[in-house]
């Protein structure tokens, strides 16, 4: 018997649930609430800028912080 799933907040967990739920679930419908005028954001893009943004930064490890 399927179910009817319903998702409140389109963005990062909301999209991601979303389609989690479709690819363990496919017989279940689920419906995604939003009230901003955009769903989502490119998850998988984030390890690209973070990479990006990571080049020209100093790295430190914890001793080095605590002198």
């Amino acid at each position: 018997m399927s179910k009817k799933i319903v998702i409140i907040g389109g963005v990062a967990g909301g999209a991601t649930a979303a389609t989690r739920l479709r690819h363990l679930y496919e017989e279940d419908k689920s419906v995604l609430f939003e009230k901003g005028e955009y769903i989502s954001f490119a998850n998988c893009g984030l390890p690209i800028m973070l990479v990006v943004s990571l080049r020209n930064a100093k790295i430190y490890c914890f001793k080095q912080l605590m002198v």
